[in-house]
């Protein structure tokens, strides 16, 4: 099935706003992305918080299906699986997971982006509390505040220190200090 320009509007926002932020990125930078004029992406997102709540909802979506597809019979493959989600948004386009990038800019966001973004990352400690509960991790809620922490932490260290095996060396320091296991 053809994207639809407003997936294209979307891809070319998600590059934009993981590569340099959601502030930098502007609607004739996506214009021109796509091959259309401003007054385009204004017909299918009338303004930029349209746009970035519209953008974090899809990422929040496409991130909740990775996470339901997780086998959590043993804690350690649910945690490596997990751990390799965010790896992986590391490693797109040397570029980090959009959440983060727009976690970094809350104080910034549109009212409504920030709700969506904080939704992520509640979805995110939800997904690791009922983890921790079903396998008897001690302290449950405030392990799954670290290791969600530290993950996005560790994207944005190891990004702003071009250095990829940091983020595998938090990763690891985490789940294994953290979870005990």
């Amino acid at each position: 099935m053809p994207q639809t320009m407003k997936d294209k509007i979307l891809d070319a926002a998600e590059k934009r706003v993981r590569g340099a932020g959601f502030s930098a990125m502007s609607f004739r930078d996506l214009a021109s992305d796509v091959g259309i004029k401003s007054a385009s992406v204004h017909y299918h997102f009338p303004t930029k918080p349209d746009l970035g709540e519209a953008l974090v909802d899809r990422y929040t979506s496409q991130f909740k299906e990775e996470l339901e597809q997780i086998d959590t019979a043993s804690l350690q493959t649910a945690l490596d699986s997990y751990v390799a989600l965010y790896s992986q948004a590391l490693v797109l386009d040397e570029t980090i997971c959009l959440c983060a990038i727009m976690g970094a800019e809350a104080i910034g966001l549109p009212k409504n982006v920030n709700q969506k973004t904080k939704a992520f990352f509640k979805m995110n400690r939800m997904w690791l509390l009922d983890l921790f509960q079903r396998h008897s991790v001690q302290n449950p809620e405030d392990t799954s505040c670290l290791i969600v922490a530290a993950l996005e932490g560790g994207m944005i260290v190891a990004s702003s220190s071009d250095d990829r095996a940091m983020f595998d060396q938090i990763a690891k320091a985490a789940i294994r200090s953290i979870a005990k296991i």
